[in-house]
């Protein structure tokens, strides 16, 4: 290529940057930011109104096992597992849970898990059930902040500012408040307000329901990145988590939205979604617009630079495997197969010390109370669970003779330990 000809090029191509600029950079309204200030509610979201941080929040926080997702109807998807103490996790503007996914919700709870539901909106059979009055639910605060506290004595002293923001600008909203006195109890059940803003007005409240609970926020605005990114935020998020007792989540996001039969049809009489174009939805949003054009400009540069290839193509070296872990097992099945169970268990003694050594940096001639109480710190695994596997180790180096089962026992308690250790 001439220089005249990459001159032009250059040109050409600096030339369309500042027309783009100029219909898409210049932002005449001054109050526009480059966020998406979108309520979401989605856990999958990182911006200003999605739940990302407090799903975050979740997975670290320590209390709660597996994380999952509910991405279709409750009644489907919900899982309520015998063995595990399962909870339903709600947060966002309005709950358009169905009637059918209720029942099940009900069921659910009925039998001794836990639900958690942070809305400005229930449904209405929701309503029915827990409230005396559906037509006097809330009462409403105008307002462009709130004092939230909490009930509980070690957290009484303790208060939260929240502004409400909005385009990296404080505004005004309304904020809800339960109507003190308003729950329907039947049987042995029980309501207790756990958290009040500033003048007394409830917000948080657990309303025990047969051999379970259910909890309800009316502000989940406070979940949002917006104010959980402040240390006011996440702090008050962990002291709502206090109040819930562990188990395994399942956030609902499938009832974020509200989901049409497919068989109502889109006829214009209302329901569903108007429909429309990929490149008409990317144009109507600033940070996607920009994102195509950096794309388009970025293949058009990378189709005319690298047109012609400028030199071979330089071979990866292929990294050494690591065999030591094959080389183990190996012998482990040799030994066992040998019966020589005195030098397996040694092995596997020495494997997991060694496991233990890389992972935590914890090493002891001995195998000592300490060492334990360490290893139970760093890998958040059972003190007991950890005793019982030393315990069997020193117990069978002193036997002559060990059977299959008990090294199927040593394995199990070993792999117990790989599965949940942090």
């Amino acid at each position: 290529m001439s220089n005249k000809a990459k001159i032009g090029l250059i040109g050409g191509i600096v030339l369309v940057l500042i027309i783009l600029i100029y219909f898409f950079g210049i932002n005449r309204d001054k109050s526009y930011v480059t966020d998406n200030w979108i309520e979401t509610y989605d856990p999958a979201d990182k911006g200003p109104y999605g739940t990302y941080v407090m799903k975050e929040l979740l997975d670290t926080v320590g209390l709660f096992g597996d994380f999952i997702e509910i991405d279709s109807k409750v009644e489907k998807s919900l899982e309520d597992d015998e063995d595990i103490y399962d909870i339903y996790f709600f947060i966002g503007p309005e709950n358009h849970i169905k009637d059918e996914s209720i029942d099940k919700l009900l069921t659910f709870i009925d039998n001794g898990n836990t639900a958690f539901i942070a809305t400005q909106k229930m449904p209405d059979l929701l309503n029915d059930e827990f409230f005396l009055n559906t037509f006097d639910i809330y009462q409403n605060v105008r307002d462009s902040a709130q004092i939230l506290n909490f009930e509980h004595p070690e957290l009484r002293h303790k208060s939260f500012q929240f502004d409400y923001v909005y385009n990296n600008k404080i505004d005004k909203k309304y904020w809800k408040f339960y109507q003190e006195d308003n729950f329907d109890l039947w049987d042995e059940n029980e309501a207790f307000i756990l958290g009040r803003n500033e003048i007394g007005m409830p917000n948080f409240i657990k309303i025990t329901y047969g051999e379970g609970a259910i909890f309800f926020h009316s502000n989940p605005y406070v979940f949002t990145n917006v104010c959980m990114l402040k240390s006011n935020g996440f702090e008050y998020a962990e002291n709502i988590l206090k109040h819930i007792p562990p188990g395994r989540v399942q956030w609902d996001r499938y009832n974020l939205n509200r989901h049409w039969n497919s068989n109502n049809g889109n006829n214009g009489s209302g329901g569903g979604e108007e429909r429309r174009s990929i490149m008409e939805f990317i144009f109507k949003n600033k940070p996607l617009t920009w994102a195509f054009i950096i794309l388009v400009i970025t293949a058009f540069l990378y189709a005319v630079f690298k047109g012609k290839r400028m030199q071979d193509i330089v071979k990866p070296v292929e990294s050494k495997e690591n065999t030591s872990l094959r080389y183990i097992d190996t012998i482990s099945s040799l030994y066992l197969q040998e019966k020589k169970h005195g030098k397996l268990i040694h092995l596997k003694e020495k494997t997991f010390l060694n496991y233990i050594a890389e992972h935590y940096y914890l090493s002891s001639p001995k195998i000592d109370e300490k060492f334990i109480d360490k290893l139970a710190e760093k890998s958040q695994v059972q003190k007991d669970r950890i005793k019982d596997i030393f315990s069997m180790f020193d117990g069978l180096k002193s036997q002559a003779e060990v059977e299959d089962d008990t090294l199927i026992e040593l394995h199990r308690r070993i792999e117990y330990f790989y599965k949940k250790c942090k």
